[in-house]
């Protein structure tokens, strides 16, 4: 696996995920850019970007993890 901040080209993936772009009505694939400080975040298309730290997207992902756990917890508690 490379480091980030060693890579020579850049890291770009395009998800199979799709957002509507409620101006437009169009709806457009997600494109998430990695980069050593954060990852970058747009429509595929548009030009608008959105940065977001790498510690950012790691407290979401716990989080929602806790979340689903509870809820499974909870659901079994019902049953």
């Amino acid at each position: 696996m490379t480091d980030l901040s060693k890579r020579t080209t850049k890291l770009r993936f395009t998800t199979s995920d799709e957002f509507e772009k409620k101006e437009k009505g169009k709806y457009r694939r997600i494109v998430v850019e990695a980069t050593p400080s954060c990852a970058i975040v747009k429509l595929s298309g548009l030009h608008q970007s959105y940065l977001i730290s790498w510690s950012s997207i790691y407290s979401m992902a716990v989080k929602q993890a806790v979340a689903a756990e509870r809820a499974e917890r909870k659901a079994r508690k019902t049953k």
